[in-house]
């Protein structure tokens, strides 16, 4: 049986690091509902701790992008997972709620090492013709992690949800072994691999130009993208089992189980980007096509809630999470690793994804209250905005790039 090639191995163990991140990132997330009950607090006051983890973890995404240069990636993962590790232990023994928000914020901190890193990695190591496999290949992983989370916390949901932390703080000690142990070896190999094929990769590596300014633009209009995608995304995966649960009188575990599909589905959106981009070439107008897309069905749950048919919320926010997927993987993965020739790929990413969690930070605590105060319909309300923003900051790009490049002619 042939072996596999390193750059193979190595962009799936990248994968399975980061991917695996998720069971200690998100998994407070994912049990928000135990937490309002065990502790006895409200959506504001649950959500306020993922508001802290998503704020240093945005931050810490801006800052670890502009660094990451710097670091020795090897260690930087290491320690990332092994404190992580040690602050969901924490989590797990404590019963005091006021603290946990300052850990998870420490956990945001921490885990804010992975991505940028990660993506600089690969960027600077797999050959140009493997670009396309890592992309493809990274693109799954917040989608994978999220199902993960999300299996585990709807079964350790009738046990004791607590488990959701003990059980990362025994994985990322075992990840981060596995990391320690295998990375040099790998990225040698790959090395090596690499220089044999050189004139293939300098062959491929020029393909059209690029003016400086659109490319700017294009930068900073995917980081307000990054926030409005965020905002969707982690709101639904956050609160749709609060939303089926107390709309919808269903079951607190069923909720959690049907809340499965967002993550599932969206496992497919980051090849779906790459394939929608063969045919939309610019990746702004292809985000902005999937935001008028998302619009409309919020708009049809909107219009469809008198029914009171919880299955028609699921499906249309299923959607809608698999739209919304699609985007972050062009703005967090497809775009920075494309780009590898004219930017530094790790020090995009960080940044970009710094942006996507700022919109993750508003998602938590925004989205929660705004549930408590004026009720489910008006957070549907929220998300469609957001989408109608989108769309129009979309056309105005459109203007602008091309009052760009009639000038440059």
């Amino acid at each position: 049986m042939k072996k596999p090639r390193a750059s193979i191995c190595l962009i799936l163990l990248c994968w399975f690091v980061y991917a695996s991140s998720y069971l200690g990132k998100v998994n407070y997330a994912a049990n928000v509902n135990q937490v309002m009950g065990f502790f006895n607090v409200d959506h504001g006051s649950a959500g306020l701790v993922s508001t802290f983890f998503f704020f240093a973890y945005g931050i810490g995404q801006v800052i670890n992008g502009l660094f990451c240069k710097k670091y020795n990636i090897k260690w930087m993962v290491f320690i990332s997972l092994i404190v992580s590790g040690s602050v969901n232990l924490a989590v797990a023994i404590l019963n005091n709620f006021s603290i946990i928000k300052y850990l998870w914020l420490f956990n945001g901190i921490s885990m804010s090492f992975l991505w940028p890193n990660l993506i600089r990695l690969l960027s600077e190591t797999v050959s140009k013709k493997d670009i396309p496999k890592a992309t493809a290949v990274m693109g799954t992983t917040v989608a994978t992690g999220t199902v993960l989370v999300y299996a585990t916390s709807a079964l350790f949901a009738k046990i004791n949800f607590k488990l959701s932390f003990y059980v990362p703080a025994v994985l990322f000690m075992a990840v981060a072994l596995v990391w320690i142990f295998s990375v040099s070896n790998l990225v040698e190999k790959v090395k090596s691999e690499v220089q044999e094929s050189t004139e293939n990769a300098i062959t491929e590596s020029k393909k059209e130009p690029f003016n400086k300014t659109v490319l700017l633009l294009t930068i900073g209009v995917f980081a307000f993208f990054g926030v409005a995608t965020n905002l969707i995304k982690d709101g639904l995966t956050t609160w749709v089992p609060s939303i089926l649960k107390e709309r919808y009188n269903l079951d607190e575990s069923l909720s959690i189980v049907l809340t499965l599909l967002l993550p599932i589905v969206a496992m497919f959106a980051n090849v779906f980007a790459i394939m929608v981009h063969k045919k939309i070439i610019d990746f702004i107008v292809q985000c902005g096509l999937m935001f008028l897309i998302s619009g409309v069905i919020i708009g049809g749950v909107i219009c469809s809630i008198s029914l009171n048919l919880f299955i028609i919320t699921l499906i249309g926010f299923t959607v809608v999470c698999f739209l919304i997927s699609s985007c972050n993987s062009v703005i967090t993965s497809i775009f920075p690793l494309f780009m590898k020739d004219k930017v530094n790929s790790g020090k995009m990413a960080g940044i970009l994804n710094g942006f996507c969690y700022l919109g993750s930070t508003i998602s938590s605590y925004g989205l929660g209250s705004v549930a408590d105060n004026f009720g489910w319909t008006a957070v549907f309300y929220v998300l469609l905005a957001v989408c109608v923003i989108v769309v129009l900051v979309s056309l105005i790009y459109l203007l602008i790039k091309k009052s760009i490049l009639k000038k440059s002619v």
